[in-house]
Formats: C-alpha cells, sequence, structure tokens
C-alpha cells in the first residue's frame, strides 16, 4: 500500500514538473512562432518583387503564405498554456513547413552552400523542441530533406556537408539535452518552492487561528479581543460623513466570575478548568446573538455587543446573561456554582479605546463593591473617579519630581547560580498634594497625559547617582515609555545626562514594549537604532503580551527579550509552557538573551528553567529595594538571593 502511495505521489510530482517545464518553454516557442511569422511576411513580399509569376513562384509563394499564416496561429495559441501533445503537434507543423520552404527553394534554385540552411534549422529545431524526442524527429526530417540532394553533390562536398551535419545535429542535441534538464530542475525547485510556500502560508494560517484562541476554553483571547476592537474603530473611520450618526450603539462589557478562587480552592485547578471551559460554551451561545466574547486571562472575559438600541437593552441583555452564568455547573460529578459581574461602557470609536475600557473596568469594580452578580453601566455617578484622576494629573503637572520621585531596583537574577547580574529601575512618587500614589496608576496618568517623559529623565538622573556610588559594576534596566521612544529631544537629552556623568553606556539597558512601538514603527527603529550605536542594550519588555512579529523583531537593535509574565501566572494551563518555551526559543534564534518576568513562587520558577530562561525576575528571588540596599548587596560581592537580610530580599 505504501508503495502504491508513494508510486502515485512520484507520478503527481513527476507531472507537475513536466507541466512547469511546459510553461517555462511556452514563451520561447511562442517567441518561435513570432520571428517565423515575421520571416515569411517578409519573404511573401520580396518573393512577390524578385520572381516572375509561374509555376514555381506559386509554388513557393504557396508555401510562404502558409508558413506565415501557420506561424501567426501558433504564436496566437501559444500566448496560453496548451496540452502538452498538442504542443508538439504544433511545433512539428511548423517545423515542417520550414523545411518545406527551404527544399521548394532549392528545388527551384539549387546552389551547394544553400545546404547550410539545413543544418542550421537542425539546430534551431533541437534547441526550441521541449523534448528529446521532438528534436530527434525534427533535426531527422531536416538532414532526411537535405540528404534528397546528395545527387547533385559530388563526393567531397558530400563528405564535407555529411561532416557537418553529423556535428551539428551532435552539438545541438547535447545543448538541447542539458539545455531541458537545466529548466527541469528549475522547473522541479520551483515546484518545490510553491509546495514549501503554501504549507508555509497555511502554518501561519493555523499559527494566527491559534494565537487568537485562549488555549483552554477555545474562546477569542486578548489578542482577538483588541483586534475586533480595531475593527470597529476602522469601521467608524470608514463611514460617510452623511451616515456618521448611528442609530444602533456599541457597548464594551467587561465580565469578572465572581466565587471562581473558591472553586480552585476548594475542588482544585482541574476543576477549575473545568468549570472554565463550561462557562466558555454559555458564553459562545450568548455571542451567537451578535457578541464577540473574548477570554482576556484568569476568570475575565471582555464582551463587544453590537446593534444595541439603548441602555435598556442593554441592561436587559447582560441581566440575562449573569443569571445563564449563574445556573448550577456539574464538575467531576459535583454541583458548582459562581456568578459572574459586569461592568459596561459605550464604546465612542472616536475615542481613544484604553481609557473607555478603563471605564468598563472602573464600572466592574463598582459592581463588584455593590454585592456581585450584576451590571454596572458606566455613567456620571462614577465621575468622582475621573476627579481624582484629573487630581493626579494636576499634582503631576505641577511636581517638583527631582524632590518627589524616588528610585528603588529590582534585582535581575540569572538561574543556575542566582547571581545578580542586572537591576531594572522602578519609580515612586509621594506627592504632598495627593499622598503615595501606585506606580501603575501614575505612570498610566502620566502616558496618557503626555507627562511621562518628565518622570524619565528624572529617573536617568536619579539611577545615575546612584551607581556612581556602587563599588561593583551592575547593569540597571529603565523603561522608556512610547512618548519617550518617539521623541527625539528626550533620546538625545538621556544619551547627554550619561555622557556627562562618565558613567558607560554598556552599564544601561533601556527597556520598551511591543505596543510602545506601534504608533510609528520606523520612528521607534531609528531612535533604538540610536540608542544602540551610542553603546547602550535594548530590551524588549511584555515579550509575547502583544503583536510578537518576527520580521519586525530581526530589524530591531534588541539584546533581550523580557517575557511577559502571564506566561507563567497560570501553571495550569496545558499551553503555557509550551509557548514559554517557544518564546525563550524564539530568543535564541534571534540571538539574544532571556529574561523571564513574574517569578513569585517555586512553580514559575520551574516553568522558567523548563523552558531554558537564561534569567528571571520576580518576588521569589527580591522585592524591589532602595539603592542603599543594593549598594550594600554588592559590597557584599555575593549572590542577591543567597545574602538576602531585608525583609524586601529572599533569605
Amino acid at each position: 500500500m505504501a508503495s502504491v502511495r508513494s508510486s502515485s505521489t512520484a507520478n503527481v510530482q513527476a507531472d507537475l514538473t513536466q507541466s512547469s517545464v511546459g510553461e517555462i518553454y511556452r514563451p520561447i516557442l511562442r517567441g518561435y512562432f513570432v520571428v517565423y511569422a515575421l520571416y515569411y511576411s517578409l519573404m511573401v513580399v520580396l518573393n512577390w518583387l524578385s520572381m516572375e509569376i509561374n509555376r514555381d513562384f506559386l509554388m513557393l509563394e504557396t508555401a510562404t503564405v502558409l508558413a506565415t499564416l501557420y506561424a501567426l496561429a501558433g504564436s496566437w495559441m501559444m500566448r496560453k498554456s496548451q496540452p502538452d501533445i498538442a504542443t508538439q503537434a504544433l511545433l512539428l507543423g511548423m517545423n515542417l513547413l520550414v523545411i518545406c520552404n527551404v527544399w521548394i527553394a532549392l528545388t527551384i534554385d539549387f546552389r551547394p552552400e544553400k545546404l547550410t540552411y539545413f543544418i542550421i534549422m537542425s539546430m534551431l529545431f533541437a534547441l526550441a523542441s521541449p523534448s528529446f524526442r521532438q528534436s530527434i524527429v525534427a533535426i531527422a526530417l531536416s538532414l532526411g530533406a537535405m540528404v534528397s540532394f546528395a545527387d547533385r553533390l559530388d563526393s567531397a562536398t558530400l563528405s564535407a556537408f555529411g561532416f557537418l551535419s553529423f556535428a551539428a545535429a551532435m552539438s545541438s542535441l547535447a545543448i538541447a539535452f542539458y539545455l531541458r534538464k537545466a529548466i527541469t530542475r528549475i522547473a522541479l525547485a520551483n515546484n518545490q518552492a510553491r509546495a514549501e510556500l503554501s504549507e508555509a502560508m497555511a502554518l501561519s494560517a493555523e499559527m494566527r487561528d491559534q494565537s487568537l484562541s485562549d488555549s483552554l476554553t477555545k474562546l477569542p483571547n486578548r489578542r482577538a479581543f483588541f483586534e475586533a476592537l480595531g475593527r470597529v474603530v476602522s469601521a467608524y473611520d470608514e463611514q460617510l460623513p452623511e451616515n456618521s450618526a448611528r442609530e444602533d450603539q456599541t457597548w464594551l462589557v467587561l465580565l469578572d466570575l465572581d466565587g471562581f478562587k473558591a472553586v480552585n480552592d476548594v475542588h482544585g485547578h482541574k476543576a477549575g478548568d473545568l468549570l472554565l471551559q463550561a462557562i466558555s460554551e454559555r458564553l459562545s451561545e450568548f455571542a451567537k446573538e451578535g457578541a464577540h466574547i473574548s477570554r482576556m486571562g484568569g476568570d475575565e472575559f471582555n464582551m463587544i455587543l453590537t446593534g444595541i438600541a439603548d441602555e435598556e437593552e442593554l441592561y436587559d441583555r447582560c441581566s440575562a446573561l449573569l443569571l445563564e452564568l449563574a445556573a448550577p455547573y456539574y464538575i467531576e460529578g459535583r454541583q458548582v456554582r459562581v456568578s459572574c459581574s459586569a461592568g459596561c461602557v459605550q464604546f465612542d470609536p472616536a475615542q481613544p479605546s484604553e481609557a473607555q475600557i478603563s471605564n468598563a473596568d472602573y464600572a466592574l469594580m463598582v459592581a463588584k463593591k455593590q454585592g456581585k452578580n450584576q451590571t454596572v453601566i458606566f455613567d456620571r455617578e462614577h465621575e468622582n473617579e475621573a476627579k481624582v484622576r484629573l487630581e493626579i494629573e494636576t499634582a503631576l503637572r505641577g511636581a517638583n519630581l527631582a524632590d518627589e520621585l524616588s528610585i528603588v531596583f529590582q534585582p535581575q537574577v540569572r538561574l543556575g547560580d542566582n547571581a545578580v547580574v542586572g537591576a531594572e529601575v522602578l519609580a515612586r512618587w509621594t506627592s504632598p498634594a495627593v499622598g503615595t500614589i501606585a506606580p501603575d496608576r501614575f505612570i498610566r496618568i502620566a502616558e496618557e497625559s503626555g507627562l511621562v517623559t518628565n518622570i524619565t529623565l528624572v529617573v536617568v538622573e536619579k539611577a545615575l547617582a546612584e551607581v556612581k556610588d556602587w563599588s561593583a559594576k551592575l547593569p540597571i534596566s529603565i523603561n522608556l515609555s512610547a512618548h519617550d521612544l518617539m521623541s527625539d529631544p528626550v533620546i538625545e537629552q538621556i544619551i547627554g545626562l550619561i555622557d556627562e556623568s562618565g558613567v558607560g553606556s554598556s552599564m544601561f539597558e533601556f527597556e520598551v514594549t511591543e505596543t510602545a512601538m506601534m504608533g510609528d514603527i520606523q520612528k521607534a527603529t531609528a531612535n533604538l537604532v540610536r540608542l544602540a550605536q551610542a553603546g547602550f542594550s535594548i530590551a524588549l519588555d511584555d515579550f509575547g503580551s502583544g503583536y510578537s512579529n518576527f520580521s519586525y523583531l530581526r530589524s530591531l537593535p534588541i539584546a533581550r527579550l523580557k517575557v511577559d509574565r502571564s506566561f507563567i501566572d497560570d501553571p495550569t494551563d496545558p499551553m503555557a509552557e509550551k509557548v514559554l518555551s517557544s518564546l525563550v526559543g524564539m530568543a535564541r534564534v534571534l540571538g539574544v538573551k532571556c529574561l523571564v518576568e513574574g517569578v513569585e513562587d517555586e512553580f514559575s520558577l520551574l516553568m522558567a528553567k523548563r523552558a531554558g530562561a537564561e534569567h528571571v525576575q520576580g518576588y521569589l528571588f527580591s522585592r524591589p529595594v532602595s539603592g542603599s540596599d543594593m549598594r550594600k548587596a554588592l559590597e557584599m560581592g555575593a549572590s542577591m538571593a543567597e545574602n538576602a537580610t531585608g525583609p524586601a530580599l529572599r533569605a
């Protein structure tokens, strides 16, 4: 059975190769017919002008006209692919007409030197034939026509023409043979390339589908959600002005399960996974009614609802969904109950998506605080939070960042010997006006308000002041925002500050995220190259959580990839370790180092080790420490993990 299948595959491959050879020869043959059409068209005119009208003229002119028409028909037919047998028959007919024309011309006016026409024809026939058999037949016919005049030659001339004819035939056959062999190899390589390209495209499509799907629930994932949201924005941008007023509304709904952690704690992670799958089945049924639902991670789901008439319809649909999700589940023979909370915001494609998602998230938080298992629509009653946000932004705008900002360092550890090989610089802010603000909150507000570059420059200055006092040279990493990366003056200031300090550029690594570069990839790449040429190392932060486009990764001067912590957050995810290994493998292919972020327990550490990561960072080894603690640790000359003495360090 296997031999039959192998033979069938070989036959198919041979047919494809032969077909490709025919396609390569087709323009050659068409040119062959075009040349003959032009030549014999000219000969029709010359015969008319140079010959007397008699029997010989009529015979030769008829053959010439036939050859002209046949050549025109052949050039027309060779515009498209023809079956091999049709092509060979067409070519044989042309060759016979050419031989016939020469034979008639020599019969009318014989001169020995004109016999070279047959020799030239035999060479042309051999080179223009797509098959060796065709070449043999054409040469035989040409030389046969020449031999018909042998009785008009003396023995010496006949011998000379015989030798010349044989040499010409052999050389032309040899050239034609190797030409066809080369063309056959090209055709075979072309077929293989097409097959490989087809397989690669199919694999790419499959991988893209997988990249947009959550491995556990089979729902669309985070990336798919943002792509769907992008399509909503694009559809809005493409609307004609007269159609810009839409009656139907689009809503963002953030869903979070109530009581899911208890299921995991009581029944185990396997039961939790089965519960998520059961919940996802109910969500999939709901999605059939005009909703896009994505699993964002853990027990969080995002939903895009379109075609909603008003808030009342939205509330009714969400309430019906929450009622359906709250119905009992039967997991491993046990009845399990969970509920779900929903935070909603009407989506305006003309406004930044991030802010609207944040508003929906705030509404979800309110739903949780109000008792869970309910729907909250973001409205004017929630403006108090916006007021607080404005207070923070106002405080940032008037802040003396040099006095109010401080920095801490989170060690980066090399697996194997637990040696501290670097540290990430993190900003902390305590404002006299609004107090101590969480880093992720004030950094996010600073980025959205365009104030983050001021923070970056102060962080660089403070990091330089700390590094100067360290006894050992330890590279430090500083985060650059999208605003920093797109600003030439900021990049110039950063380079200038470090140059003036006297601290070597090799001591600094700048971290950027994939999303920070998406606004203007060319601009971002140019500034990254500029930093790299100045001697700074570049790291790609949160790797895997964004686009992870291999083509642009190769064009960036990246020295290290920092894998996003989301890939080790859930060690029970059957695909998590495979994806993590793939990302670490991609770093290895790119020839760069790899660090795994968010290593906060032994499970995370085990996953990082098994994936082959070189460096890790996280609370398992050390919380962020002050500059003085870092300096003391370096003075001890041992690994941070082995000599942790403070509460922030791992004992």
